[in-house]
C-alpha cells in the first residue's frame, strides 16, 4: 500500500470512528424518541364533560360511552341548565354502573349568562328522563365545587392536558370564562357540539348555542383553541333498532339504566324518534382522531333583542380562529357506531 493511502486512513480512522458515534447518537435519540411517542399515543385522553344530561337521549348514551372508554380519563362531569340537582343524580348514576363511581360529578349553573343564577323550580320529576335516577339513594356524593370552579381546578392541575367537551348550554363555560380567565388559558381545547352549518344555505344556531349566546359569544372572543362540530355531524351514527335490543338484551345494570333512559326519552318527549340519535358522539368522534375531517375557519353571532332568535353562521377562512367539523360520510359512522355499542355492551371494569 503507497505510503501516501495509509496515512489517508490513519487520519480516517478517528473520523469514522467520530461519525461512528454520532450516528449511534442519532439513532439512539430516533429509538428514544419512537418510544416515547409511542408511550405518548397510549396515554388516555383527558376529558372534563360539559351536559345537560337528561335532556336528550345522546347526552346520557356518550356520557356512558366516554366513561365505558378505555381511550378516555374522564376526570370530571359537571351539568348545566335547569334542574342540575337532577341532571347531576343522573351523571352519578352513569358513574357508578359503568364502573367508575370515583369521577366527580359538579353541579353548574341553572340559568344563562345575563340572569342571575337561581334554583330551578320546574319540573320536578327531573327532566324529560329523570326518572331513572328520582332520589340519591346509592349514588355517589356530588362534588363539593361549582361545575366551573372544578374545571378551573382541574386545568391548573393538568395544564395543557385537558379537553373541556360541551354538549350542554355553554353556561358553565360563560361562568368559567369570567371567573378563572387564567385557568381558561391552561385548557388544552374546548370542543363542543352546536350549531347546523351543512352549507352556506343552510346554517342555524343549535340548541346547545342559542341557550346561551352571551357565552357563544365569550368563547369566540377567548383565546381558547375551539373546535366547532355541527349537530349534524354524527347523523349516520344513529342507533338502529336492533341496537335498542342488544342494550336491552345484555342485562347488565348499565345497558339496562341505558334501555330506561331511552324509554323515558320515548314516553316524554315530543319530538322523540324510535331510533335514539347520538348527535352528541362528535365530540368524541373528533378527540379519537381519523373520524371527523376539519377546517380553519370562523363563526359569527349576533344577539339580538330579548325572544328573538341569535343569529349565527359559520365560514372557511384558512386564517380562521376555530376548527370546523364536518360530516361523517355514512361508512365510517356505521363503523363508529359498533365501536360505540361495543363500549356500552362491554361489563364495567373490563
Amino acid at each position: 500500500m503507497p505510503m501516501n493511502h495509509r496515512k489517508e486512513c490513519k487520519m480516517l480512522r478517528p473520523r469514522l470512528s467520530l461519525v461512528s458515534v454520532a450516528l449511534s447518537f442519532v439513532f439512539f435519540a430516533l429509538a428514544s424518541s419512537t418510544v416515547q411517542a409511542a408511550e405518548k399515543s397510549n396515554e388516555k385522553i383527558k376529558v372534563i364533560i360539559d351536559t345537560d344530561i337528561a335532556e336528550d337521549i345522546d347526552d346520557i348514551l356518550v356520557t356512558a360511552f366516554a366513561v365505558a372508554s378505555p381511550q378516555f380519563e374522564v376526570l370530571a362531569i359537571t351539568v348545566v341548565d335547569g334542574n342540575v340537582q337532577a341532571r347531576s343524580r343522573v351523571a352519578r348514576k352513569v358513574t357508578k354502573l359503568f364502573g367508575h363511581p370515583q369521577i366527580p360529578v359538579a353541579e353548574g349553573y341553572s340559568r344563562s349568562m345575563p340572569l342571575k343564577d337561581t334554583t330551578y323550580t320546574g319540573f320536578s320529576g327531573g327532566v324529560r328522563y329523570g326518572e331513572v335516577a328520582p332520589d340519591e339513594e346509592g349514588l355517589p356524593e356530588p362534588s363539593p365545587l361549582r361545575a366551573d370552579q372544578l374545571v378551573a381546578q382541574l386545568a391548573e392541575k393538568y395544564p395543557g392536558q385537558v379537553n373541556l367537551v360541551t354538549i350542554g348550554s355553554m353556561g358553565n363555560v360563560g361562568h368559567l370564562l369570567v371567573r378563572y380567565p387564567e385557568a381558561v388559558k391552561k385548557l388544552k381545547r374546548i370542543v363542543t357540539n352546536g350549531g347546523r352549518f351543512v352549507g352556506p344555505e343552510d346554517q342555524s344556531i343549535g340548541w346547545n348555542l342559542r341557550y346561551d349566546p352571551v357565552a357563544v359569544a365569550m368563547t369566540l372572543r377567548s383565546r381558547v383553541p375551539w373546535v366547532l362540530l355541527s349537530e349534524t355531524t354524527s347523523r349516520y351514527a344513529a342507533l338502529r333498532l336492533e341496537d335498542v335490543d342488544r342494550l336491552k338484551n345484555a342485562r347488565l345494570p348499565s345497558t339496562e339504566l341505558l334501555s330506561q333512559a331511552i324509554h323515558w326519552w320515548r314516553t316524554n318527549k315530543t319530538d322523540a324518534t324510535s331510533r335514539p340519535h347520538v348527535s352528541d358522539l362528535n365530540v368524541f368522534a373528533y378527540l379519537m382522531g381519523d373520524w371527523i375531517e376539519t377546517k380553519t375557519g370562523n363563526a359569527y353571532i349576533e344577539i339580538g333583542p330579548r325572544g328573538k332568535l341569535p343569529g349565527f353562521r359559520v365560514e372557511d377562512d384558512p386564517e380562521g380562529q376555530i376548527l370546523i367539523g364536518n360530516l361523517i360520510p355514512r361508512e365510517k359512522a356505521e363503523k363508529l357506531r359498533e365501536i360505540f355499542m361495543q363500549q356500552l355492551l362491554a361489563p364495567p371494569g373490563n
